[in-house]
């Protein structure tokens, strides 16, 4: 082929395509810079100076908190985390179209969350995290099927969780704790089937954990403190063992903690059902529960014999406070030989029980890193162990109420 043909081939290629993809490129990079700027309007205040680069002498692929694709000089990511920036999120933000991570995080962003956000069918993190945000859960957002992550703690929501975030199939991280959402959590939540993390505490959420949830096979982090949920827990959470975190204080959760739980779930690591009303004697399965690291059942029913603890090599804070535990008798306190295995343990709590006998000699060898220990409000009698001593780190004891006998 000559060169004149070759040149006249793509002279004609040119012109068939060659505009109408310019002009496309031009249209996207026009409306993502004009969104930029309607997003700028509504930022009342911006202390640190970060948008003072948002002008028209440098292109807004080089501004602060922007990032562009390579190809196109599109953005696919806004990141403006922490500034301190007051004002509302703009509608226009929803023409960003190829945007794919959006962070807004502890700012003082008020107002709702536009639901303009729900074109933003690209998106997979959207983290508004620690801002003053009002309003319901917008629906719009379960139309953002790619989303991965949705951080929205620490802000002011308020209602229920849509019915429809059960769309939101491919989404790993939930997290909206520290709000004001009321309301059940949807059966539909089920249907998160690539959901890893779901931190819904310190809200007002009520009533049972739906049987859906047992559908979640990715499942590793549950997060449901201080709301008003009630009933059991369903039975096949606890054979779901990709689980290393339950975490569900000051709830209203009732029923007793099956044998084998410490077997079927071998990779739990923080476990704490503090403030319930959960029941019955702590499983024996503990004692090999060799990856546990915080166990917190204060405040509850719990009776009976504390297991022996010694294989739970990294465990650093155990609170059986406020229960019913031992009956008042000489081997109460045994467990605590075993404990002296446990050398990261930094923080113990046995008061308000029904712990009888005495503080043996082998307290002074639990280990050396525990700062706290509480074990007032027993039936414990006898001498303080002159090995007490011995726990160099000890700044709380407490042993209120203690019967000490010659």
């Amino acid at each position: 082929m000559s060169w004149y043909v070759y040149l006249h081939l793509l002279h004609l290629f040119t012109i068939w395509f060659g505009p109408n993809r310019t002009l496309t490129m031009a249209l996207g990079n026009q409306t993502d810079h004009l969104a930029l700027l309607q997003f700028k309007q509504l930022i009342s205040s911006d202390p640190y100076g970060i948008l003072d680069s948002w002008n028209s002498s440098t292109h807004f692929c080089k501004w602060n908190g922007i990032i562009c694709g390579p190809k196109h000089q599109r953005v696919t990511n806004l990141k403006l985390q922490g500034y301190k920036l007051h004002g509302s999120i703009s509608p226009y933000i929803g023409n960003l179209s190829q945007m794919r991570y959006l962070n807004l995080g502890n700012n003082s962003f008020n107002g709702n969350i536009p639901q303009e956000l729900g074109r933003l069918s690209k998106l997979r993190y959207l983290l508004l995290l620690n801002n003053s945000l009002v309003g319901e859960f917008p629906i719009n957002l379960t139309k953002c099927y790619e989303l991965k992550t949705i951080d929205l703690e620490g802000n002011k929501f308020i209602g229920k969780l849509p019915s429809q975030i059960g769309s939101l199939q491919k989404l790993q991280n939930f997290f909206i704790e520290r709000n004001n959402l009321s309301g059940k959590i949807p059966p539909s939540i089920g249907n998160l089937s690539s959901l890893a993390i779901l931190s819904i505490g310190y809200n007002n959420l009520m009533g049972n954990i739906p049987q859906e949830m047992c559908f979640l096979k990715q499942l590793w982090a549950i997060a449901m403190d201080v709301n008003k949920l009630s009933g059991t827990f369903p039975s096949c959470l606890y054979n779901m063992t990709s689980l290393q975190v339950i975490s569900v204080a000051v709830n209203s959760f009732s029923g007793s903690l099956p044998p084998n739980m410490f077997h079927t779930l071998p990779n739990l690591q923080y476990f704490t059902v503090g403030s319930n009303q959960f029941l019955g004697p702590i499983p024996t399965s503990i004692s090999n529960a060799s990856s546990l690291t915080l166990f917190e059942i204060g405040d509850n029913h719990f009776v009976g014999q504390v297991p022996s603890l010694g294989k739970l090599k990294d465990l650093y804070l155990l609170n059986l406070e406020m229960n019913i535990l031992g009956d008042n008798s000489t081997i109460d306190l045994e467990f605590l030989k075993s404990l002296t295995n446990c050398s990261k343990l930094q923080s113990l709590s046995l008061t308000n029980n029904n712990f009888g006998g005495s503080l043996q000699n082998s307290i002074g060898n639990l280990s050396t890193t525990l700062s706290q220990l509480k074990i007032g409000v027993n039936q414990i009698s006898g001498q303080i162990p002159i090995e007490l001593g011995n726990l160099i780190s000890l700044r709380q004891l407490t042993w209120k109420i203690i019967i000490w006998k010659e």
